[in-house]
């Protein structure tokens, strides 16, 4: 089954059925190494790695490879992939269940569904990163990540919480994992309804080749023509993807920027798309000014500004093609019918 866009809330547990599953009581202690810090790729701007995708994995035993760091008050998009016996897993059915922590006890709040969201309609190929530590990794067809699960859930408080993820593939007995999160009153990156930074990133016109500002394999002169200071200005909206597609330290590296090339010719004549790249000098661990005005120790990053330059949509680590044009559907007028 494909990815439903507009996923709604977790819904909350009836009270009789909360208590009965409060008594079962699980365990969550132990677990917080997978979240905060974990990220798609994550850059350190202290010359450290992330805990994404390092953590090892038992022989056999179901991991999850979560791509999402900031969880806030409030809803959020929570985005993860599954791996198993050094296979990732596709279309498993997954429920995603949220429970409150308190000291040692924990009481299941509410529960969701985690549809498979495919990556679609990006020729990937043969593809090689660099890793942190300056080895390379070929991607083939076999170990391409060819899409995610996300669910949409919604934190009452900050602090700690406590999320299990039931797996069952076909007639497969259902497999569950458990981990604990930590969730904020704010977002450490530009929240939603604020301002974007007005930051006067490097262009095409700036350099001699675009590979001093863009690490992809075919750099594309179309995500590098405006700065974002310059279309808030001019009351366009935009769509900016701050990610380093050449650098990676994750089961979960995604063709980021080409699933944002991919909404070109549907949008590039009432949108600005800037693909802005993490490093300045990855070896001496040196971002680019424009990622540090933003706030952001991870990436891959999309954030969808509207004419006014407000922020009206953002998303943290792979996301699908589908997920980011409802985005913009929402943010954009509707175009008036025209009869051919």
């Amino acid at each position: 089954m494909g990815c439903v866009t507009g996923i709604p809330i977790v819904t909350t547990i009836d009270s009789h059925k909360r208590d009965e599953e409060a008594m079962k009581r699980p365990r969550f202690h132990g677990l917080m190494v997978l979240v905060l810090l974990v990220a798609v790729h994550a850059p350190q701007h202290d010359g450290g790695t992330a805990a994404a995708g390092l953590s090892p994995e038992a022989d056999g035993a179901l991991q999850p490879l979560i791509t999402t760091s900031e969880l806030i008050v409030g809803p959020n998009r929570f985005a993860f992939g599954l791996a198993k016996a050094g296979r990732l897993i596709e279309r498993a059915d997954v429920v995603v269940r949220l429970y409150t922590i308190e000291g040692r006890e924990a009481s299941l709040t509410a529960e969701t569904h985690a549809p498979f969201c495919p990556v679609e309609h990006v020729e990937q190929g043969q593809t090689v990163h660099r890793h942190a530590d300056g080895t390379r990794h070929a991607h083939g067809a076999g170990t391409e990540v060819r899409g995610l699960y996300v669910a949409q859930l919604s934190f009452s408080r900050a602090g700690e919480w406590g999320v299990e993820l039931p797996v069952s593939q076909g007639n497969g007995p259902v497999e569950s994992v458990r981990l604990a999160v930590t969730v904020q009153d704010t977002s450490p990156t530009p929240a939603l309804g604020s301002p974007a930074p007005l930051s006067r990133n490097l262009v095409a016109s700036d350099v001699q080749n675009l590979r001093e500002i863009d690490t992809s394999p075919r750099p594309d002169v179309r995500l590098h023509q405006a700065r974002i200071a310059d279309a808030i200005a001019q009351g366009k909206p935009q769509l900016i993807v701050f990610a380093t597609p050449q650098f990676c330290i994750s089961r979960m590296c995604g063709p980021v920027v080409d699933i944002v090339r991919t909404l070109l010719p549907a949008y590039d004549q009432r949108v600005a798309f800037t693909h802005q790249e993490i490093w300045q000098d990855f070896a001496a661990q040196k971002v680019f000014p424009t990622v540090e005005e933003w706030r952001l120790s991870t990436e891959p990053w999309i954030f969808i500004v509207d004419g006014q330059g407000i922020i009206r949509a953002k998303f943290e680590g792979l996301v699908t093609p589908q997920e980011l044009e409802t985005a913009l559907q929402q943010m954009l007028p509707a175009q008036p019918f025209e009869c051919k």
